[in-house]
C-alpha cells in the first residue's frame, strides 16, 4: 500500500460515528498502557460531542481523517490552546491520534501530521505538542522520530 492511495481530508459530520470509534480504540489502547486510563461507559457519546464541537469551532480545533478507498483509517484531533504566560502564545496540542492496524506502516500517520503542519503554518502557529500516556512507547517513538521532545510531566495517583 503506497502513500498515494491514502487521502487526508477534513473531518466531516458524516465521519463522526466512525471517528468516535477510532477515539474509543485509542482510549482503550491507553488503558492497556496504564490502568488510570479506564474508559468510562459514556465515553463514546462524549467522543461524538467532542468531534461535533471540533467541527463547529474551527478556530479552536483542527480535525483530519486519513482514508483509503473511501474507508477512514485514521484520525487526528488538535486543540489550539492560548498560552497566557509564554511565547509563542498559541500551542497546537494533538489530543487524539489513531491509525487503524491496517493503515499502520503505510505513511498514513505521517501524512496526517504533515497536513497538520501545513495548516498550522497557514495559521502562523509555531508550537505543536502531543498528549499521550507516559507509558506508551509506541507514541513516544513516533513523536520522537518526528523531532518532538518531552516538555512537561504530569504525575497522577488514584485516591482511595
Amino acid at each position: 500500500m503506497s502513500k498515494s492511495e491514502i487521502k487526508i481530508r477534513d473531518l466531516k459530520e458524516t465521519d463522526v460515528p466512525v471517528a468516535a470509534e477510532l477515539m474509543m480504540r485509542l482510549k482503550k489502547l491507553n488503558g492497556e498502557f496504564d490502568s488510570i486510563f479506564n474508559v468510562s461507559e459514556g465515553a463514546k457519546s462524549e467522543a461524538e460531542q467532542i468531534l461535533k464541537e471540533a467541527l463547529k469551532d474551527k478556530a479552536k480545533h483542527i480535525a483530519y481523517v486519513s482514508e483509503r478507498d473511501g474507508k477512514v483509517l485514521g484520525l487526528i484531533v488538535i486543540n489550539l490552546i492560548h498560552r497566557c504566560y509564554y511565547t509563542p502564545e498559541v500551542e497546537a496540542r494533538i489530543v487524539d491520534f489513531y491509525i487503524m492496524p491496517e493503515g499502520r506502516r503505510t505513511g498514513a500517520g505521517k501524512l496526517l501530521v504533515d497536513r497538520t503542519y501545513k495548516e498550522l503554518k497557514a495559521r502562523n502557529v509555531k508550537l505543536i505538542t502531543a498528549e499521550f500516556p507516559s507509558l506508551n512507547p509506541i507514541a513516544m517513538k513516533f513523536y520522537k522520530g518526528l523531532g518532538f521532545r518531552e516538555i512537561v510531566g504530569i504525575y497522577g495517583k488514584m485516591l482511595e
